[in-house]
């Protein structure tokens, strides 16, 4: 016959410990679920957004002629500004403005409105007063070399109307580098 022992000062504490154990065993499943997630998270989607390169530009960099051209794939950038420079013949004409901004044509309008530069967050904008980085603004991504490339804050206007580029005219500049044409 097999004896069987019970002691309700034995059972009680050893049950406490598995339901500690179970317990804590839980606690740090759970823990790592939610750090595996976080991590996995962190990968697929940064909460660190890229870095813009900062952009010195002011006012009077504005004023003046400019050939105007817009591309909608980053490779057409040097077809472009190299348009954008034969449309100087019939330039894009920027003047100061009454209130020290500069006059320039919005998205959908067909008269100029002033314009101001703006900065946040390490980047500038033009567009009208207030806020930076509003859906009539653009962004002014580059300014060098006498050329300007401005895509528009709102993706629907972009759509429409592509990234913006402005050549200065009259300007010396190098030609905006293209392909080579293939020998054959």
């Amino acid at each position: 016959m097999e004896q069987t022992v019970t002691s309700s000062g034995d059972a009680g504490p050893a049950g406490h410990l598995n339901r500690r154990t179970a317990t804590w065993l839980a606690g740090a499943a759970a823990l790592l679920a939610v750090s595996g997630c976080a991590s996995v998270t962190d990968k697929v989607a940064p909460s660190v957004a890229p870095a813009t390169p900062s952009v010195s530009i002011t006012t009077e960099d504005l004023v003046g002629n400019w050939g105007l051209g817009s591309f909608r794939q980053e490779a057409d950038l040097p077809r472009t500004i190299n348009e954008a420079r034969r449309y100087c013949s019939n330039p894009y004409v920027i003047t100061r403005g009454p209130n020290n901004g500069v006059m320039m044509y919005l998205a959908d309008q067909s008269t100029p409105s002033e314009l101001v530069l703006k900065n946040s967050g390490g980047r500038v904008y033009i567009g009208p007063p207030g806020p930076a980085g509003t859906p009539k603004d653009r962004q002014i991504t580059s300014f060098q070399d006498g050329v300007i490339v401005a895509p528009w804050v709102d993706p629907s206007v972009t759509a429409r109307y592509g990234t913006m580029v402005f050549v200065r005219c009259g300007q010396a500049a190098a030609p905006a580098a293209t392909k080579p044409a293939a020998s054959g």
